[in-house]
């Protein structure tokens, strides 16, 4: 009997056919699998890397601007140990010595303003987001809750309170 005309001989040879095409669709998945794993491996990489450096960028750019602060209040530590040396010579009166701080205190304070830093203007009304409470007073001449007296000066820092003003307030 002819081979090609056996019905199960046929068969086989789609069953081969269909094997053929399954394994090759195995392979191809099983390739793909691999090409997307080590893309995830890679995409890993690439993303601890970038992390490494937004860390060093970040140290990087605390740094800068810490020197950046810290050589402008330089010219103000000389300006201190100015008037230092002149207050300890005998000829130098009490006036140039209070005259030297004076001058440091404005220099000190321009220089906060150049960073966004601004001594607290409203000393009114007690605003607990703006000031802290150490003491409760009577009296007279102010309503409760006014400020009564200002015992340390807060400070902003653009809009936001960098230091709380520490103050008394009316009963």
């Amino acid at each position: 009997m002819d081979e090609n005309n056996n019905p199960h001989n046929s068969a086989s040879m789609h069953e081969q056919a269909d094997n053929a095409g399954t394994n090759h669709e195995l392979a191809s998945c099983i390739t793909e699998l691999a090409g997307f794993k080590e893309k995830y491996a890679r995409l890993g990489s690439d993303f601890e890397n970038y992390k490494r450096r937004m860390e060093k960028e970040k140290y990087s750019w605390i740094n800068n601007a810490q020197s950046t602060i810290l050589s402008d209040l330089l010219t103000i530590v000389d300006n201190f140990d100015r008037a230092l040396e002149a207050g300890k010579k005998e000829e130098q009166s009490s006036s140039a010595l209070l005259a030297g701080c004076e001058l440091i205190e404005k220099e000190l304070n321009k220089m906060l303003a150049k960073y966004g830093v601004s001594p607290m203007k409203e000393y009114t009304t007690f605003d607990p987001e703006k000031h802290e409470a150490l003491m409760h007073v009577d009296s007279s001449e102010h309503q409760s809750g006014d400020i009564v007296q200002v015992l340390q000066k807060g400070f902003m820092f653009k809009d936001t309170v960098l230091r709380p003003a520490k103050v008394s307030v009316a009963k």
